[in-house]
């Protein structure tokens, strides 16, 4: 007996066979018709799941935010210190492990003009509750290494939003530079080092 496709199974299989087409042509070069193609489904079922192209970039960039807290997770697994999780944190090269880094950059580009624009209400929405979940997991970090003493008492919220204002920051800046990935690793590993220096005991 076939297996019943699930709905949201589906919806993400046409967002991840957009990828590269994304990638390679840009929003504007990439039509309906190539995603369908690509996803090996009717243009009427692209359009049955996302009402533009911009709704795929959200799914996308959904997928990479999963995949990002997915890999963490794993890997916060294996550290015995708050130190190490900033680490882990920071590391974004985890993304690697599943997709490619440049080719997620260049989604997370057309994601972030998007967003400049105000031109989407639901990828303005998703970004502030991304931006606050972020806050909250390096915020929750930091905390914990101010409990056990690892790290000296701080204004952990002021703390984590001022090294996620400049990550972000780090990032919109490279892509408008057209910096490489090997450039953004040297940045936020530079920026990482900043604030455990900053966190931890003199």
């Amino acid at each position: 007996m076939l297996r019943k496709i699930d709905k949201n199974e589906k919806k993400r299989a046409i967002a991840l066979a957009a990828i590269p087409l994304l990638a390679e042509f840009g929003l504007v070069k990439t039509s309906v018709e190539m995603i369908a193609a690509r996803a090996n489904v009717a243009k009427g079922t692209v359009y049955l799941y996302f009402k533009t192209k911009e709704e795929i970039i959200l799914e996308i960039w959904n997928y990479a935010d999963e995949l990002l807290y997915s890999n963490r997770q794993k890997r916060f697994q294996n550290c015995t210190t708050a130190t190490q999780k900033l680490v882990v944190y920071f590391d974004y090269s985890i993304l690697e492990e599943d997709y490619s880094i440049n080719t997620l950059l260049k989604i997370l580009a057309m994601n972030m003009s998007i967003i400049l624009n105000l031109s989407h209400k639901g990828l303005v929405k998703n970004f502030k509750l991304e931006r606050l979940k972020e806050l909250d997991d390096l915020e929750k970090i930091i905390k914990e290494g101010v409990y056990t003493k690892e790290f000296k008492a701080v204004d952990t919220r002021l703390i984590a939003t001022l090294f996620s204002n400049m990550f972000k920051g780090t990032i919109i800046s490279a892509i408008c530079l057209c910096k490489g990935i090997e450039e953004i690793r040297e940045e936020v590993h530079a920026q990482k080092n900043l604030l455990i220096s900053m966190l931890q005991e003199d």
